[in-house]
């Protein structure tokens, strides 16, 4: 998994409940929701983690076998990446 550090785009708005996760895209128009576990990974890209320590996060959260928190947060890492709404910050 890479190690770059994770940002929300500055174009994009997330509102976080207890049912889950609504993200605006103020560029492109787009509003995407998520579960809570989705929101979780938001809460922590907001943090500037990376890949690996997300999954980590979530082991811990949620009791879940690390391979599958490591596909799951590449997943959806990737498809907010392929939408512009999270970018990499390359290692210092």
């Amino acid at each position: 998994m890479k190690q770059n550090r994770l940002r929300p785009s500055p174009a994009v708005r997330a509102s976080i409940s207890g049912d889950g996760l609504v993200l605006l895209d103020l560029e492109g128009g787009l509003v995407l929701s998520s579960n809570s576990i989705g929101a979780r990974i938001w809460q922590l890209i907001e943090q500037a983690r990376t890949t690996p320590e997300i999954a980590r996060q979530l082991v811990e959260d949620y009791d879940v076998p690390l391979d599958r928190a490591r596909r799951d947060v590449l997943a959806f890492v990737a498809a907010l990446m392929t939408r512009g709404l999270v970018r990499e910050d390359a290692p210092s």
